[in-house]
């Protein structure tokens, strides 16, 4: 066996500028855990029969049970209801940690009361499970770590949520049958989640809690290297069993555990006896020696000094990003089975990621820089879970195998790949290799699996996939100014028009993490690279995906791929790609994240048409670089042509005429090299509303002066109104609730007060502008609100930013 201290605590990964661990702010914990929710219930499986739960997840072959402790009576202390949630789980922890000199509930593991390891329990963002379950040899880890620390999720093998009545349950099952097991009853139809009702404080209370749940799985997940976890929740004295993967979730039928012990006691002793693999750790991870964790410091430092071209105290701040020191392991990689000789696994050290999974169900992707054992050469090593089908079993690596060898441009260099072996160390079990699939998606057809929102649960196959790469560099967001910026986009625009000349192929998923930027010898402009080809589509003759669907970053998709459309109109085209990249260009993504629903799906774009039509946001904006100005103004007036132009540009949509345009302005026009800004960027309409503000903060090239800024800040919130006012769909404001319940994350007894307000799923912005902002808002407003009054002569008498100045520049 593996040393398991040196392969759990994952690092996070933390933002490039202030070193903190990256996405997981609490103060946006209220939105994030809501969401969670809703994407869950997309996703969720049951009630499963709480026995073949049991069998299915945790099988046992003939084994001793000579050090079982008795299931009569086991938890007997456990209240049927009470007030508040340590009434639960005092009794619980000690009735689960009950041991005599030979006998325990769940050998090798301790229960600890985690809850109590909070600096804050009140709040969700700093919230912890209230009982989590540690293996003997992590324990004294945990124990020394600092309270404020998140180290529980970097150990925790399972743990359970305790609510004080079954009322507060998020889940319904239909008493038909007395027995638990469930085995062979027929249910009549009826939702297994609770209805969604935000005037209902029983329905608040049940979602904060599943939605507090459901975040600890999302943490650990982020924290551990893990095919799949196990947890439990307690309602009162009634108990689910849950098992999580990237596909989403099975939870079993609640059970009694006065009247059923025999159930828990089962699962944790069938826990307790299992193999590491079958508790959910992925062990194709691999510990490693301080010399080989040395070995990987030194080449991680030597490329970040190339790609950065930085030293001293810089360089050593900017190899944290890579390296958390005393924290390396090596990541198995199995070839790909193809036509030609099978090749010999290779091994991979890592550290600290650039990209953590912060999502719950999904492909959930870590990002690595890595260093080959054996060459020593540093890699980007892709940690991910694709879609998987029998149809369909074309990996991303395949896809640059292609497009390497037929020379398209500015794509990443295939160095590795394959899917990873559910076993230890690669070694097949059986005579057949099994893989990390998912394995909620094989239950959405069983007779137990019961409809949410009225229809059937459907999910799709996953397997866990690791593919490398030699190209290696930092993302777009690291860009210096104007002059970097241009470039790497339109080096992506290359490599989209050679993988669609040359593969009929688009990449549908055209976003600001999608462009790495790598500085090459010889080279002062850094190359644009464009990664992230797993969504990619070929084409068919009218230049539509094969596949109908929406893909892609919502920030960037186009305004029609947002739209409900009809169903020939549902295929992404290359010119979404282009709208797409001209977005990433703007990089104002902030203006155009409105969303409505309708029929159960959600849309949006509406900001993105209006902006086409009369540049009712972008002509508020006056850029520092003027040559950034003039190629914008041109780029959009190739898509949306104003009425004046629309004959001149009538057809100039497409990657031949863009690249004929965008070729010859870098060569005959000067940019900024360094004009690079941080700009904050409020997130005040995603916090949670008992808690202080904080910003986070976004780089674009700077624009004339912080006025501007700001009213950028002011229009990327407040014309959500406008926005909805012209799609048709109203702008809700959400009050705070006065009932007490709402300020803690804890479930609280059931009262009589009246329920809270509905509340929106994006709570509005309160931000603070001086007078001077706001004067300037309103006339912006008034222009808007009359340019909607007569599109076509705003369209045509929209002010130009002055053009840049016209000087030769070639790209050495």
């Amino acid at each position: 066996m593996f040393d398991a201290l040196d392969v759990d605590n994952v690092p996070m990964a933390v933002d490039p500028e202030g070193l903190h661990t990256h996405g997981l702010d609490p103060l946006l914990a209220y939105s994030r855990n809501r969401r969670l929710v809703m994407d869950l219930r997309e996703c969720i499986i049951g009630p499963m029969p709480p026995m073949d739960f049991i069998h299915d997840f945790l099988p046992l072959g003939e084994r001793s049970r000579g050090s079982m402790l008795s299931f009569n009576k086991a938890f007997a202390s456990v209240p049927k209801e009470a007030k508040t949630v340590d009434k639960i789980y005092n009794p619980l922890t000690k009735a689960l940690n009950k041991k005599t000199k030979h006998k325990s509930r769940c050998p090798g593991f301790v229960f600890s009361k985690t809850i109590e390891r909070s600096v804050r329990p009140d709040r969700l963002g700093h919230a912890k499970p209230h009982i989590s379950c540690f293996s003997k040899d992590h324990l004294h880890l945990v124990r020394q770590a600092d309270q404020g620390s998140r180290t529980e999720f970097g150990y925790v093998e399972m743990f359970i949520q305790v609510n004080p009545d079954t009322l507060l349950d998020y889940f319904v099952d239909v008493d038909v049958d007395p027995d638990p097991d469930m085995a062979g009853y027929a249910l009549p139809v009826h939702d297994f989640v609770i209805e969604v009702d935000y005037y209902d404080e029983l329905y608040n209370q049940a979602e904060r809690a599943l939605g507090l749940h459901a975040a600890f799985v999302t943490e650990t997940f982020a924290r551990q290297q893990r095919i799949f976890m196990f947890t439990i929740s307690v309602s009162g004295s009634s108990a689910r069993l849950f098992r999580w993967d990237r596909a989403g979730c099975v939870v079993s039928a609640a059970f009694d555990l006065h009247e059923r012990p025999d159930i828990l006691t089962e699962f944790l002793w069938r826990f307790s006896q299992t193999d590491r693999w079958r508790r959910g750790h992925d062990c194709t991870v691999i510990s490693t020696t301080r010399a080989q964790e040395r070995l990987f410091r030194e080449a991680i430092r030597e490329h970040v000094a190339l790609q950065l071209d930085v030293s001293g105290d810089a360089l050593e701040k900017a190899l944290l990003v890579h390296c958390q020191p005393g924290h390396a392991t090596i990541l198995r990689v199995d070839p790909q089975p193809s036509d030609g000789p099978r090749q010999a696994p290779r091994q991979y050290i890592v550290s600290r990621p650039v990209v953590s999974p912060l999502q719950l169900e999904g492909r959930c992707t870590r990002g690595y820089w890595a260093v080959d054992l054996d060459t020593r050469e540093v890699v980007f090593l892709k940690d991910t879970w694709r879609s998987y089908s029998r149809s369909d079993k074309e990996a991303e690596g395949d896809i640059l195998a292609r497009l390497n060898s037929l020379e398209v441009r500015n794509v990443p260099s295939l160095a590795f790949h394959g899917d990873c072996l559910l076993s230890l160390i690669g070694i097949p079990i059986g005579d057949v290799p099994k893989y990390q699939d998912t394995r909620t998606n094989d239950y959405t057809k069983e007779a137990w699996a019961r409809p949410v929102n009225g229809e059937r649960v459907i999910v799709s196959r996953r397997r866990h996939y690791r593919l490398v790469m030699g190209t290696v560099g930092y993302s777009l967001r690291t860009m210096q100014g104007t002059e970097e910026l241009l470039h790497s986009t339109h080096d992506a625009l290359l490599a989209m028009n050679d993988a669609l000349a040359k593969d009929s192929r688009i990449h549908r998923d055209l976003s600001v993490g999608n462009i790495v930027l790598v500085r090459e010898p010889g080279c002062r402009i850094r190359k644009g690279y464009l990664i992230d080809w797993d969504a990619s589509e070929r084409v068919n003759e009218k230049g539509e995906a094969l596949h109908p669907g929406r893909a892609g970053t919502w920030y960037f998709m186009s305004a029609r791929m947002l739209q409900p459309t009809g169903e020939s109109e549902d295929s992404h085209t290359f010119q979404d790609d282009l709208e797409a990249l001209l977005y990433l260009a703007e990089f104002y993504a902030a203006f155009f994240e409105e969303a409505y629903a309708q029929m159960g799906q959600t849309h949006g774009g509406v900001a993105k048409q209006v902006n086409a039509k009369c540049r009712q946001f972008t002509e508020t904006i006056t850029f520092g670089d003027p040559a950034f100005a003039e190629w914008l103004n041109t780029v959009m007036d190739y898509h949306s042509p104003p009425p004046e132009l629309q004959e001149t540009y009538a057809g100039y949509w497409n990657g031949e005429r863009l690249n004929e345009f965008w070729s010859r302005f870098l060569e005959t026009h000067e940019l900024e090299r360094h004009n690079r800004t941080v700009h904050h960027l409020s997130m005040a309409h995603h916090w949670d509303r008992y808690s202080l503000p904080t910003v986070s903060s976004e780089s674009t090239f700077s624009t004339s002066s912080a006025k501007e800024a700001a009213l950028k800040r002011a229009l990327s919130s407040d014309s959500r109104a406008e926005i909805a006012a012209q799609s048709g769909h109203p702008a809700k404001r959400r009050r705070r609730s006065k009932t007490a319940w709402t300020d803690s994350p804890w479930p609280q007894p059931v009262s009589s007060a009246a329920p809270p307000s509905a509340p929106d799923l994006i709570p509005p912005a309160t931000l603070r502008r001086s007078s001077r902002i706001r004067e300037q808002e309103e006339r912006v407003k008034s222009r808007a609100a009359s340019s909607s009054a007569t599109l076509p002569a705003t369209s045509a008498s929209r002010r130009r930013a002055p053009r840049g100045r016209a000087k030769a520049r070639s790209r050495k």
